[in-house]
């Protein structure tokens, strides 16, 4: 609906434009011209301006095709240059044939005079050329802001979820209970509980400055969180990994895996009376990284992706926009949901 309303706003702006550099001609040709030359002047005019409005169409469809807009300046300004004297040409060559079919005259087809018509018709492609590009660029500065105020805004919410539900008292009590039994029977994990739950809080601190971060600094994250977890679920619980090295430095949103865990423990392994398993896969796909966590349990009649994936999602949308793809499904008595993203790598 938006692309349809700028495409009619496009074509008003341009035939009116046209029409409008039409008029100025005709009213500075008006003057010098016989009563009974009037209609072909008119004629002349109104075809030149059909000329004008195909050609500078041809440059609108030329910059978007080949993305000029993402050149650096200089490079920008020589295409903008080189095309707009193309279309010059070849609009005076077209407007001369048109007045000599027209005028039944040729006598004005001398060098001097096409170059003089050319530079005056460069004049205005060159600014045809520059307000639609100025706008243009307007039109991708404001998309960009934004998406990066929703980006910010998602994110913001994301990681306000992710602090509620690794904060929250039934979290801490639970994780204390699992801390306070051992005390008196296993010291050494009691006091290997309480560091893990000190890093955890501490990282997940730490990261929520960080729209991206590396998988490597997001799996140590989701390891003191399953380990902490593993206290308190004991051997109902069993955590597999398979991390690709060339995946480790790859940059993903903030908390992505660990939203993805937290939903397998919250929603999968929490519900099971024997516990289960939690699978995280990451390896690359091509030029994409592929992230898998499997759980085990399964799906109801109606997938609800809850306040977390469903915020995950969003994110993942304003981040890569059609580059991403998300999925959750059920296969025997597991759950799988699986991210794939461009793999873009920091070192």
């Amino acid at each position: 609906m938006e692309q349809e309303r700028k495409k009619i706003i496009y074509w008003i702006l341009q035939i009116l434009g046209w029409l409008m550099y039409g008029a100025l001609l005709f009213l500075a040709a008006y003057r010098n011209t016989n009563n009974q030359d009037i209609l072909k002047l008119v004629l002349n005019l109104f075809v030149s301006t059909l000329i004008g409005i195909l050609l500078s169409h041809f440059l609108r469809c030329r910059y978007i095709k080949k993305q000029y807009f993402h050149f650096n300046a200089p490079l920008l300004v020589s295409r903008i240059i080189f095309y707009s004297g193309l279309v010059s040409f070849v609009y005076t060559i077209a407007n001369k044939l048109l007045a000599s079919f027209i005028y039944l005259s040729f006598a004005k087809w001398d060098l001097l005079s096409i170059l003089l018509n050319t530079a005056s018709i460069f004049v205005v492609f060159i600014l045809w050329s520059s307000i639609y590009i100025t706008f243009h660029l307007f039109e991708e500065s404001r998309k960009k802001e934004i998406n990066n105020l929703l980006l910010t805004k998602t994110q913001a919410e994301l990681e306000l979820q992710n602090l509620r539900a690794q904060l929250n008292p039934h979290f801490l009590f639970n994780s204390l209970n699992a801390i306070r039994a051992l005390i008196e029977v296993e010291p050494a994990k009691a006091k290997n509980g309480i560091n893990l739950l000190s890093n955890l809080l501490r990282s997940t601190l730490k990261l929520n400055s960080d729209k991206l971060v590396p998988i490597h600094k997001e799996m140590e994250l989701v390891d003191a969180y399953l380990q902490l977890e593993k206290i308190r679920f004991e051997e109902r619980l069993e955590v597999r990994n398979s991390i690709d090295d060339s995946c480790l430095y790859i940059e993903i949103p903030a908390f992505t895996i660990q939203t993805l865990v937290e939903n397998s423990i919250k929603h999968g392994i929490s519900m099971l009376i024997n516990g289960g398993f939690i699978e995280i896969n990451v390896h690359k796909d091509e030029d994409f990284c592929r992230i898998v966590v499997v759980n085990s349990g399964t799906l109801g009649e109606k997938v609800d992706l809850g306040i977390g994936l469903d915020n995950l999602k969003k994110r993942l949308k304003l981040q890569y926009q059609d580059q991403f793809s998300f999925s959750i499904v059920s296969s025997g008595d597991c759950v799988e949901v699986a991210i794939k993203i461009p793999a873009n790598i920091s070192i």
